[in-house]
């Protein structure tokens, strides 16, 4: 990365399809440049990158996800039963330019990259209270 660049982020959106039919979506942040961290994981009820400015998402934070999960798509093992714990598909791969998981309130300045059209740029808030929060989207 050039020394002229800002530091940035891994962060995908994974469709997460239970073997009883249900599914949701887990966002994955990475907490270094290069992924290798474990990272961490939110349980929402459809893909951030749809929220328009204005609009309110509830998230869930869930266990870390181990780094593999940055490209991995396909059966989720352990949980017991034939079915594991379901499949999962990535829906939307990017960069994270702004983000300090230490304090309060989270602001990212997202770049989702665009796989069948140009790259987005999203700038979200996200307030936790325990493991549960809000998104909130920003104008970028």
């Amino acid at each position: 990365m050039s020394r002229h660049a800002p530091e940035s982020w891994p962060t995908v959106q994974l469709l997460h399809e239970l073997p009883d039919g249900a599914a949701h979506v887990d966002w994955l942040l990475g907490m270094d440049p290069e992924g290798r961290q474990p990272l961490i994981t939110f349980r929402l009820p459809r893909r951030v990158d749809e929220l328009r400015a204005g609009e309110t998402m509830e998230a869930q934070r869930i266990a870390d996800h181990r780094p593999a999960y940055l490209y991995y798509e396909g059966p989720v093992s352990g949980g017991g039963g034939s079915g594991g714990r379901g499949t999962v598909r990535r829906l939307r791969r990017g960069r994270i330019h702004r983000f300090d998981p230490h304090q309060p309130v989270w602001i990212l300045e997202v770049v989702w990259h665009g796989e069948r059209g140009p790259d987005q740029h999203q700038r979200l808030r996200l307030q936790l209270r325990g493991e549960h929060g809000q998104i909130i989207a920003e104008s970028p």
